[in-house]
């Protein structure tokens, strides 16, 4: 009861066929074109039927609304500046009577100017959802065949072979040859995403531990602030991607008065507390 609560309520909706439809439609699940299509076709007539609504109704009633609310504030601050020069008991009355036609007409324009938030949104929402489904008809167009191993309709991607066979994603899954002609795919396990990856690289560090590209570049990222990158196997130094620390002082900033480095002096007292 509670989620039903928070579903949006569509305007004019009558039944809320649009919100069941809007909110039960899995779109990237469902892989038949002909329902995709028949789900486009009744929000484009809902979208299109909300459109002129909102542009010829609730439009002209807005602008009427407001065109009423400029008239009375002139008349206010005409009457407002007959008053100050002739206060009569004519004008107070006068400007009496413009106060509840102001009043209903704002009330009416707020009311309606929610109203038309609704449109909006609603608007908004039927070209977002219009969307999804036409870019999920092309993927369907484009990557939906038969599996060349199972022979199910479904989504698939090319498997890596010299054939090029189309694979489902239960197919493809954590595979080091083609399940059809039996092709070594050259993969090799990374041991961080636990994935078959083509490109294995060296972390960098002492006892090469490998790991895929991918993996590899997120661990630099992360380690951007720091000097060194880590292995995440052994937390060596890791050559790869790192960069040496860079001295922002020129050479003359550590020479003193006497003409002795500085650095050599911390060099040489470093050495000292080693030594003890």
């Amino acid at each position: 009861m509670e989620q039903e609560r928070r579903l949006y309520t569509f305007p004019d909706d009558q039944d809320n066929r649009i919100q069941k439809l809007y909110y039960d439609a899995d779109i990237e699940t469902n892989f038949n074109k002909t329902k995709l299509r028949n789900l486009k076709n009744k929000f484009c007539r809902y979208e299109n039927y909300i459109t002129k609504k909102h542009i010829r109704v609730i439009q002209p009633k807005l602008l009427e609304l407001q065109k009423i609310r400029d008239d009375v504030d002139r008349q206010d601050q005409r009457l407002t500046f007959f008053y100050r020069h002739n206060p009569t008991l004519e004008n107070i009355e006068k400007r009496k009577a413009l106060i509840p036609i102001f009043r209903k007409a704002e009330e009416e324009y707020e009311d309606l100017k929610a109203i038309a938030c609704e449109y909006k949104v609603s608007i908004e929402s039927m070209y977002t959802i219009i969307n999804e489904i036409k870019k999920q008809v092309k993927n369907i167009y484009k990557h939906y065949r038969k599996c060349s191993h199972c022979e199910k309709m479904d989504m698939v991607a090319i498997s890596g072979c010299k054939s090029k066979h189309k694979l489902c994603s239960d197919c493809s899954d954590d595979i080091t040859e083609c399940p059809v002609c039996e092709e070594d795919l050259g993969l090799q396990h990374c041991y961080i995403c636990y994935e078959y990856k083509k490109e294995i690289v060296e972390t960098g560090c002492e006892n090469k531990h490998q790991t895929c590209k991918e993996c590899l570049d997120k661990i630099i990222r992360k380690n951007n602030a720091f000097e060194q990158v880590v292995c995440p196997f052994c937390r060596g130094y890791c050559s790869y991607g790192s960069k040496e620390p860079v001295d922002p002082h020129p050479a003359s900033y550590y020479i003193t008065e006497t003409g002795e480095d500085i650095r050599d002096v911390w060099q040489d007292r470093a050495d000292d507390m080693r030594e003890r």
